[in-house]
């Protein structure tokens, strides 16, 4: 295909009138073009069908004002969308389906963004006759639709796996609340209401991300690797850092330690929590976390993470947390708020249990983020050379 070629040489711009009875279909960031009624947000509007533009069946519609990120859809239907958006339909030497990943890659994404107009960024409109002379070359339509196949069926894959993870999070979920009392006021037998300094000593970590000289060096567990994952082991990517003896001997974490957000920009991110799931070589605390050494005789750092977890605990957390830009806890919390305490025998089969489902949860999540992978590396093998002659020929 020549490189003197544009969009316009494969789309075509439809300004076709709505009709009623079609379904009013909006654009999204992460998923394309969607049933409206299907949106969390509801849209209200006020235009007649007819006032909107008609989309059919494998149409690409995108919104003017985020082309440059990637805000368009491929019309899995026929429907109506807003006047706002630009629908295009393709011509006979092109297939939707190749363009739906086509439009995804980085070098049109740039393109978008380059043929896009505004006096600022948050302000950029990519218009119908600018989509049409953005440079292409597209491949041949037979290849177009052997790439279109295979990216398809690694979605195709994705989203089998994406669902499996949510099935596994609601499993998870379901779980967690069959296994702990709803609250503190009745207690099944065998359960017991104790402060969390009753079941572990708690401090609080000063040490920062500075590197000083003269100091230990360190790697610090800091508040991300906290906030994201459930469980703190040697493999994650901790932040090279200094600290002092004393600050070593203090928040040096062992195995069996549960580390929790103690302060955040939001009151409700207090109280995130992570178990220290494996012996950890010089790994220390880092600033606006908190420590919570299990007392082995009451409980085990692996229960006692998941006990933080529990919602009416996070909402002490919230209601105790102090600030106006940023929240914080003082350890004085600690001897307030109070954890529900099983025996040591079934904190154990609890934790087990709910580790089970998690483990479960982190190989599926790992798969479908292979498959991602994958996906971005296939990417970049069919689009890279043709990317190439598109940035030759805007530039």
């Amino acid at each position: 295909m020549s490189a003197s070629t544009t969009l316009g040489d494969f789309f075509r711009v439809r300004k076709e009138k709505g009709e009623a009875g079609l379904p009013t279909l909006s654009v999204t960031m992460n998923d394309g073009l969607v049933d409206r009624a299907d949106l969390d947000r509801k849209m209200e509007t006020n235009l007649a069908p007819e006032e909107h533009l008609r989309v059919r069946e494998g149409d690409i519609a995108y919104n003017m004002m985020r082309m440059w990120q990637g805000a368009f859809g491929r019309a899995e239907k026929d429907g109506i969308v807003s006047p706002a958006y630009v629908v295009v339909e393709p011509r006979e030497n092109m297939d939707s389906r190749f363009a739906a990943h086509w439009f995804k890659s980085a070098r049109m994404i740039y393109l978008f963004w380059a043929y896009s107009y505004g006096l600022t960024q948050d302000r950029l409109r990519l218009y119908a006759d600018d989509f049409c002379h953005i440079p292409a070359g597209p491949p041949s339509l037979p290849e177009q639709k052997r790439i279109a196949e295979a990216l398809d069926a690694y979605d195709q894959a994705i989203a089998r796996e994406n669902a499996y993870v949510a099935a596994k999070k609601r499993q998870f979920s379901w779980l967690y609340k069959e296994i702990f009392p709803d609250s503190s006021a009745t207690l099944p037998d065998g359960w017991k209401a104790e402060p969390i300094t009753s079941v572990a000593k708690v401090r609080f970590s000063g040490v920062d991300k500075k590197s000083a000289q003269g100091e230990i060096e360190v790697r610090l567990c800091n508040y991300m690797d906290v906030f994201n994952n459930r469980r703190i082991t040697a493999d994650l990517p901790f932040m090279d850092a200094t600290a002092t003896a004393r600050e070593i001997e203090a928040f040096a974490l062992q195995h069996g330690d549960v580390v929790f957000t103690k302060d955040s920009e939001t009151a409700e991110d207090i109280g995130a929590s992570a178990v220290v799931a494996e012996p950890l070589d010089n790994i220390i605390c880092g600033y606006h976390l908190g420590i919570a050494r299990a007392k082995p005789k009451h409980v085990t750092g692996e229960y006692l993470a998941y006990a933080l977890r529990h919602p009416w605990v996070r909402e002490e957390f919230r209601k105790a947390a102090n600030g106006v830009t940023r929240f914080g806890l003082n350890l004085d919390v600690m001897d307030q708020v109070h954890v529900l305490v099983p025996s040591l025998e079934r904190q154990k089969a609890i934790a087990a249990a709910l580790h089970a489902v998690e483990d479960e949860i982190a190989i599926l999540t790992k798969q479908a983020d292979a498959l991602r992978l994958q996906k971005k590396g296939i990417m970049q093998r069919f689009f890279g050379e043709e990317s190439l002659v598109a940035n030759e020929a805007a530039e």
